[in-house]
């Protein structure tokens, strides 16, 4: 962002009946606004004849900011920035003057005064629960208010779906996307933008494929896999590793294994439980073959499949999920996934 500085350049040299020259000697723009680790606000001098020396003096109005910042040449058509570095994320009412002496021995200032201001970065979040496939929009909190949405939006084949655009009449720090795009989103990468063009981002991949599987019996308390469930593993390792090749080059993929339980039992008995036989199912595919990153969770009597009274023998609630993702997978407000060993 720049803005030419609206002042005049005061010949010196008419004190002692030297013509005038300072219009013809430089010209002078304002960088006002900067980006944390992009650079920093600017006076920004543009020669227009050669100078042999440029000062910039600055005082911070009721701050401690002091800039003494000099160039001891410049040729002509030639630029010389002077950084007015602020540390940190701020805002500062700056004046002084700017002095310039030509190689021609003439000498003049112009007096300045302005406002700059180090902006930091805009955060962009996006929580699971606002992002919504099947209604083709996303809901998006920003640090600081955005002016418009930017959403490059990537096909599970690797293709591009298209680069979708939303403008804001006025400024928001929860700006929703929608799209009509048809096809699987695999990624969805979010661009926000505020009122001077500075912009955060973030990269989504809300797509999962889930790994259809017969459910493993096990013995009552145990996590032991038997040796007749093993066919049940292999077939489900078949689809597994159809989804890591089909897959696995678009993104960083994993297997997500979640062990759930039905309510016979105690609350925290049947999560660890769950917990034990998730990672069991998890090393058993490690040990098969499963290249890409493998983490276990156990929800216990949580997330019931069918809702029962405490203490039901339900079969479809002890069951196990297998889910090839990029991101972890928030089940009921809880991730906590776990990498097996």
């Amino acid at each position: 962002m720049r803005a030419v500085i609206r002042g005049c350049l005061l010949a010196l040299s008419c004190a002692v009946g030297m013509p005038a020259f300072a219009d013809e000697a430089v010209s002078v723009e304002l960088v006002p606004k900067a980006l944390v680790g992009a650079g920093a606000p600017a006076v920004v001098v543009h020669a227009l004849v050669p100078l042999a020396k440029l000062e910039l003096d600055l005082l911070e109005q009721g701050g401690p900011r002091k800039f003494e910042l000099a160039s001891k040449g410049l040729g002509a058509g030639k630029t010389q920035r002077f950084a007015l570095e602020l540390g940190k994320p701020s805002r500062a009412s700056l004046s002084g003057v700017l002095k310039v002496k030509t190689s021609a021995g003439q000498t003049a200032e112009m007096p300045l005064s302005f406002e700059v201001e180090l902006l930091a970065p805009i955060e962009v979040k996006v929580a699971p629960e606002d992002v919504d496939l099947a209604k083709k929009r996303v809901r998006v909190r920003t640090s600081r208010p955005v002016r418009r949405l930017e959403a490059l939006l990537i096909a599970d084949t690797g293709s591009s779906l298209g680069t979708i655009e939303q403008r804001f009449d006025t400024a928001t720090s929860e700006p929703v996307i929608e799209w009509q795009e048809a096809g699987t989103v695999l990624k969805i990468s979010l661009k926000a933008f505020d009122a001077d063009e500075f912009f955060g981002g973030v990269d989504l991949f809300p797509w999962r494929v889930d790994i259809p599987h017969e459910e493993l019996n096990f013995a009552s308390g145990s996590h032991d896999i038997a040796a007749g469930e093993v066919q049940k593993l292999d077939a489900s390792f078949t689809l597994i590793q159809q989804a890591v090749n089909r897959y696995g080059k678009l993104a960083s993929i994993r297997l997500f294994v979640a062990g759930h339980t039905d309510t016979v039992g105690d609350g925290a008995s049947n999560r660890g439980l769950s917990e034990r036989r998730a990672q069991a199912i998890g090393r058993w595919f490690k040990k098969r073959g499963v290249k890409i990153p493998v983490l276990s969770a156990g929800f216990g009597e949580d997330v019931l499949l069918v809702e029962t009274p405490d203490q039901t023998d339900e079969a479809r609630n002890r069951r196990a999920e297998y889910i090839v993702a990029v991101e972890a997978p928030t089940i009921r407000g809880r991730s906590p996934w776990q990498p097996v060993p």
